[in-house]
């Protein structure tokens, strides 16, 4: 058996990834009780739909730079938290949002995943980095939405088994 590695789908693996992450986030949302799904807890805290308005900006910006657009994703987050106060359109918006991204990784030139753009922090950034970036930011607010059910008595880990 060989253990050189002839190749690595980098596309592939990331997509894949992004599939995981966001089943693990659903099952963390509906886990949310819905009469908390838009309190800011502690009184200062983003309520859980803002941060999934977040997540899912962030999903439709990048989907749009893999995709070789200018995007103006980030414009319309205050809009999309007033929709995302009902979970279920939230989490539909959200696997649409991620199946997309997913899609965009999966057909996007060795080119376009290979130039540079602005991130919406201001700097230039590698596509592919962006796009992992993106990824892993559904993670980084899957953990908030963890803290959430800790803050609620809630310590199970709802996307295992």
């Amino acid at each position: 058996m060989s253990t050189t590695v002839q190749g690595v789908d980098a596309r592939a693996y990331l997509a894949g990834w992004l599939s995981a992450v966001t089943g693990m986030t659903i099952a963390d949302i509906n886990a949310i009780p819905e009469e908390k799904w838009t309190e800011s807890l502690g009184g200062c805290a983003r309520s859980a739909n803002g941060l999934l308005a977040d997540t899912v900006t962030n999903l439709l910006w990048t989907t749009d730079v893999v995709q070789g657009k200018e995007s103006d994703a980030y414009n319309h987050m205050a809009a999309m938290a007033e929709e995302f106060t009902d979970k279920s359109v939230a989490v539909a918006k959200f696997a649409a949002a991620s199946a997309a991204l997913g899609e965009a990784i999966q057909n996007a030139s060795d080119e376009v995943l290979n130039s540079m753009a602005t991130a919406p922090w201001g700097m230039p950034t590698p596509v592919f980095t962006l796009a992992t970036i993106s990824v892993n930011h559904i993670w980084y607010h899957d953990g908030q939405f963890n803290y959430v059910h800790c803050l609620l008595g809630d310590e199970k880990v709802h996307w295992m088994p």
